[in-house]
């Protein structure tokens, strides 16, 4: 891609507990498609799927799909960057993202975009995979992006902090150096500590008390599982039970798993970024 990048449009919508804030581009008439994009535990969709620094749009994934033909949206679940939070933070778990999620694919539907597909990286892939085994008639096609399935150990949370600290060392030592540009691995880590310092931290409190998987074989829609080579190995990340256990059960017979190199947690943001996009246009455009 050229220095060109497609203009972001932020917009606020009236979510289930608030204001949710809600990043849209190439949302026009042109689009063939829209993909809803859910993020993981720490990070907005606005970062997640729109990261760019120093003319260098090559890592967002939201430019990649506008290319593709696509129009993308992501949003921020609720006490996440911008959008609103009127209760605890450790209240901000899976049930509730889950209801986020519903309305933004509702504003969606209502703008005229019918049965958009959905994509849900790490605690996104638990969150769009739950939403899917009730109501995949209301979507396309589903993508599990490295998903932190659900079930499986639990996950000790001592500290019982109301919040995350997304400090930049925390990601400067979270992120896999070996995986990504020296460059785009400090930005993301500043980013992060500049526009998103804290995220709720019920998710955690959530993986400690024990979280409810995803259920495979209610998932009836057509489903991507895709991770960087080095991700999705722990036990809570699986549910459980091994990814290829998942697979086999999900309820539908057009799905496909795959796992690319040079990549981690956060492949889509690293080296494997180009082929991970490809995979999941490729696979939308059915």
């Amino acid at each position: 891609m050229g220095s060109f990048m497609t203009e972001a449009i932020d917009l606020f919508i009236d979510g289930p507990a608030g204001k949710l804030s809600v990043r849209t581009k190439g949302l026009d008439a042109k689009a063939k498609h829209v993909v809803i994009l859910v993020q993981g535990a720490n990070l907005s969709g606005q970062l997640g799927y729109d990261f760019a620094f120093d003319g260098r749009q090559d890592y967002s994934f939201m430019e990649a799909l506008v290319a593709r033909g696509y129009g993308a949206v992501t949003f921020s679940i609720r006490g996440y960057r911008d959008s609103e939070l009127a209760d605890h933070p450790h209240s901000v778990k899976t049930d509730e993202a889950i209801a986020d999620t519903a309305a933004v694919i509702d504003w969606v539907i209502a703008q005229g975009f019918a049965r958009p597909h959905l994509l849900g990286w790490s605690w996104g892939g638990r969150i769009v995979g739950r939403y899917a085994e009730t109501r995949s008639d209301r979507i396309g096609r589903l993508v599990l992006l490295d998903p932190a399935i659900g079930g499986g150990n639990k996950v000790p949370f001592p500290e019982k902090d109301d919040w995350w600290s997304n400090a930049a060392a925390y990601f400067r030592d979270r992120l896999e150096l070996e995986f990504m540009e020296a460059a785009a691995h400090e930005q993301l880590a500043v980013q992060a500590e500049r526009d998103e310092p804290r995220s709720p931290n019920g998710i955690r409190v959530e993986n400690e008390e024990g979280s409810v998987a995803a259920d495979a074989g209610l998932i009836n829609a057509p489903t991507l599982m895709l991770y960087g080579v080095a991700a999705g190995m722990q036990n809570y990340m699986q549910g459980g039970s091994g990814r290829a256990d998942f697979f086999e059960r999900l309820g539908t017979q057009d799905k496909a798993l795959v796992v690319v190199p040079g990549g981690g947690d956060y492949g889509h943001l690293q080296n494997a970024r180009h082929r991970m996009w490809k995979t999941i246009a490729d696979f939308l455009d059915g």
